[in-house]
């Protein structure tokens, strides 16, 4: 039985294979394709070699009726490479906001169905794409949240079976895929930069640098996951070798506590419950990640408190470390082709709504975007989707005195402990932003 019901999907591919081989190279395909774009979402034919089981595929987007795409995520095997885990599905849209769907992005065609993809073990980032989902389903468009690997194999595989059109990642991580990608840049371009996620090392309080961690043994979560990509490029700039180890979180923090750990990297781990009891005993802190020259391309400075770790930092202090950028990217959607004029559209109606964002039902991190600051990626010119950049274009304001004055006070105060200059457009940027609410 399982024999014969595998063996018909593939008799039923191959003939639809030579039936669109037939169509397209009697001209019939596209006409087809023109009529029925309205229906299904549309038709879009790869404009690189994409090859499936040995053949070459023409054409993408077919599936992605309401009905196909949702019964093709729940046939993935339990253990699929890519994504691992199990989609949250999207939430229907109200009758008010189907209506507004024509009128969304200045456009007549709905928006297409979309799926975001966000590393399992880093919780802020499947938040976000949760709310990335919410905000897009209040204009009456179709998504859902995937979780599953931001590395660059595991974002490799999602473009290879075409599974989501977004995704959240590391910056560090994107430079890293260029070596091996050298078209990514092109084919994934940024939508916007997002808030940095901490970095922690925690260890026990012997380990008083991370020098101290040179060939020692430390976790850095799952080996495909984002904290692992981060953990090991950071250790790598600052020079220091160790021996890896790759578990869950919960996991690695026993092994820790029982002394077969050295270390156990954490990114963005604010909302990690493993870590809310762990290090009451006091034997445990977070080793401190100097600012300093090999970290600047890359990363920016940030400080853990003792209200956000009060049993591994201690009391009315706080803890030098790094935060790695995140950057929400769109997926196999190079300049000019027709996915990324339907991605553009759905970057441009999530802008339109992204004060929704700012409520205090949204993360936090939302607060801290800027969605006009230019997301740099070491080693790499790396551009924005068109229709995003399009959208910054058309919404800067120049600069004026009030900006200036804000500047040479963020200056002054940094002398007194405040703010240091450089957060300076950021703090206005928010300022501005919630005033505009409040209005």
């Amino acid at each position: 039985m399982k024999r014969t019901r595998l063996k018909k999907p593939r008799r039923a591919a191959v003939c639809a294979y030579a039936l669109l081989t037939v169509l397209t190279a009697a001209g019939v395909f596209d006409a087809a394709a023109s009529s029925a774009e309205g229906a299904t979402g549309g038709v879009v034919r790869y404009d690189h070699p994409v090859y499936h089981n040995g053949k070459r595929v023409l054409w993408h987007g077919a599936w992605r009726g309401s009905a196909g795409r949702h019964d093709y995520a729940r046939a993935l095997p339990v253990k699929a490479t890519a994504p691992e885990a199990a989609a949250l599905q999207p939430q229907a849209p109200t009758a008010a906001a189907a209506t507004t769907t024509a009128a969304v992005a200045g456009s007549s065609a709905p928006l297409k169905p979309f799926g975001i993809l966000a590393d399992p073990g880093d919780l802020v980032a499947s938040r976000m794409a949760r709310e990335f989902v919410q905000v897009l389903s209040d204009q009456g468009a179709q998504g859902r949240a995937i979780v599953g690997s931001t590395a660059p194999t595991g974002v490799a595989k999602v473009m290879r079976t075409d599974m989501a059109e977004f995704a959240i990642v590391t910056l560090d991580s994107l430079a890293v895929s260029v070596k091996y990608q050298p078209d990514w840049p092109k084919r994934v371009p940024l939508v916007a930069p997002l808030a940095p996620e901490t970095i922690e090392v925690i260890a026990s309080k012997d380990v008083k640098s991370l020098n101290d961690l040179t060939g020692k043994s430390v976790s850095f979560g799952d080996p495909d996951g984002t904290t692992g990509i981060t953990g090991k490029l950071l250790f790598s700039r600052l020079g220091v070798t160790v021996n890896p180890t790759y578990e869950p979180l919960t996991e690695a923090l026993g092994a820790l506590a029982a002394g077969k750990r050295d270390a156990v990297v954490v990114l963005g781990g604010k909302e990690a419950h493993a870590l809310d009891g762990f290090g009451d005993d006091r034997r445990f802190h977070l080793v401190a990640i100097p600012w300093s020259a090999p970290l600047e391309q890359l990363y920016a400075p940030a400080r853990v408190a003792a209200s956000d770790r009060p049993n591994l930092v201690a009391a009315n202090d706080s803890v030098e470390t790094v935060a790695a950028p995140m950057a929400l990217v769109a997926l196999d959607a190079p300049t000019g082709s027709p996915r990324a004029d339907a991605l553009g559209r759905i970057a441009r109606a999530f802008f339109d709504n992204y004060d929704s964002t700012l409520t205090a039902a949204r993360d936090e991190h939302w607060r801290d975007v800027n969605l006009a600051a230019a997301a740099a990626v070491a080693n790499a010119d790396w551009p924005r989707l068109a229709a995003a950049q399009g959208w910054v274009d058309e919404h800067k304001v120049s600069a004026n005195g009030s900006l200036e004055a804000f500047r040479a006070w963020a200056k002054a105060a940094e002398a007194g402990g405040g703010p240091k200059a450089e957060d300076s457009d950021r703090l206005y940027d928010s300022l501005t932003r919630w005033r505009s609410l409040m209005q």
